[in-house]
C-alpha cells in the first residue's frame, strides 16, 4: 500500500519492512480509545458501523488505580448476533473486568462489565475489517 517499505540491508542481510497507519486500522494506525468507567454495568468503550465491517481484533487495557488488566479479543457478527472471543488476558492481580461483543442499532458495541465499581479507564484499539 501507499507509504509502505521494505528495505534490504546486503551489508547485515536483515530486511526492515514498514507498514504507513492510517485511519481505523493496521499498521499502528489504530486509535486508541479512553472510556471512564465507574460502574458494573455493562458500558461501550468501541464501536463500529456493522454494515460496514464484518469483524475485529481487539485491545483493551483497564487501569484501575494501581491495578491493570490487558486482553486481546477477537469478535465477528452476522448482523444479529456478535460472537467475541478472549484470546489472552493478564492482570496484576484480580481480573478488573470482562468483555463482550453485541449488536446496538447499527453498531457493534464493545462493552466492558467491571468486577467493582470504583473509578477505571479502559482504553481500547479497535482494528475492524471491512465487509468486502
Amino acid at each position: 500500500g501507499t507509504g509502505n517499505t521494505f528495505l534490504y540491508n546486503a551489508g547485515t542481510d536483515t530486511i526492515d519492512i514498514s507498514i504507513a497507519g492510517g485511519s481505523g486500522g493496521g499498521g499502528g494506525g489504530v486509535s486508541e480509545t479512553e472510556t471512564s468507567v465507574s460502574t458494573t454495568s455493562a458500558t461501550s468503550c468501541g464501536t463500529f458501523d456493522k454494515t460496514e465491517k464484518r469483524s475485529a481484533a481487539i485491545l483493551a487495557q483497564i487501569t484501575q488505580g494501581s491495578a491493570y488488566q490487558i486482553g486481546r479479543y477477537l469478535l465477528i457478527h452476522d448482523g444479529t448476533t456478535v460472537t467475541t472471543i478472549e484470546e489472552a488476558a493478564v492482570a496484576t492481580g484480580d481480573m478488573l473486568g470482562t468483555f463482550e461483543g453485541v449488536i446496538n442499532g447499527d453498531n457493534v458495541e464493545f462493552r466492558v462489565t467491571m468486577s467493582s465499581s470504583s473509578s477505571a479507564t479502559v482504553t481500547t484499539k479497535i482494528d475492524s475489517i471491512s465487509i468486502p
